[in-house]
């Protein structure tokens, strides 16, 4: 498992000065009504499981559009989690 987080190319981040890393093994805040990317400056968080689940959550709407257009089966993170959780 890995959660990997996207930036703007123009955005310094300072690995050191983290408060908490992005993790996916256990992270619960994946399964909630609505998701939000780990890391406040990431334009986008990819999580992957042992290749049976990917995770996208992204604040750019086209690559988001391009990647739901591309994967057929993809299914909405938020809508899967109100079903999980009425």
């Amino acid at each position: 498992m890995g959660s990997f987080s996207a930036f703007n190319k123009k955005e310094t981040i300072n690995l050191d000065m983290l408060k908490e890393e992005p993790y996916a093994d256990g992270n619960p805040n994946f399964w909630i009504e609505t998701p939000a990317i780990q890391h406040p400056k990431a334009i986008t968080e990819l999580v992957f499981w042992d290749s049976s689940l990917i995770l996208l959550l992204s604040k750019d709407k086209e690559m988001s559009r391009n990647l739901r257009n591309k994967f057929k089966k993809w299914k909405d993170l938020n809508e899967y989690n109100k079903k999980q959780n009425p």
